[in-house]
């Protein structure tokens, strides 16, 4: 990983903008992990940027050029939590996905928001598109979302 996303992945654990996490993923397999930290972490930018726009930093375009350049590991991610929410995943009575979409948007959608935490995340978000790796976005969803919230939500079920 190079220098800058490394210095802006430190900023970015010490930032209010990222929910801590106890542990790494414990009820759901690896596979579904992996997926679930991507799509949350495409979820958090999304939310983020547009939280970031209202306060007069757009990194729109930034988090745009991102997605399409790990278009496909995004696709994936979200295929791979629509087949598991459906129908047997953690209550096949939520609403599936979409309720599960709801819930990650909404548990970004507060918070704190500053112009040094939003330059911050553009320039995980610059980084990552010009470097479309499925590795290295892998590894910086799950520096910053060290236990998905599918997982919090798996765990809760099965108690």
């Amino acid at each position: 990983m190079n220098r800058l996303l490394t210095r802006a992945l430190a900023a970015l654990a010490l930032s209010s903008l990222v929910l801590a996490a106890p542990a790494q993923a414990a009820c759901i397999d690896r596979q579904t992990a992996t997926a679930a930290r991507i799509h949350q972490f495409e979820t958090m930018m999304m939310v983020v940027s547009l939280r970031c726009n209202r306060i007069g930093y757009d990194m729109r375009g930034t988090y745009e050029n991102m997605v399409m350049a790990h278009q496909a590991p995004f696709g994936q991610a979200a295929t791979r939590l629509r087949h598991y929410l459906g129908g047997d995943g953690i209550d096949p009575h939520s609403g599936g996905f979409d309720r599960y979409a709801t819930i990650l948007g909404n548990t970004y959608g507060g918070g704190a928001t500053t112009f040094a935490s939003c330059q911050t995340l553009d320039q995980v978000a610059g980084e990552l598109a010009k470097v479309p790796d499925v590795r290295l976005l892998a590894q910086v969803a799950e520096t910053l979302i060290a236990r998905p919230k599918l997982d919090e939500m798996a765990c809760a079920a099965e108690n």
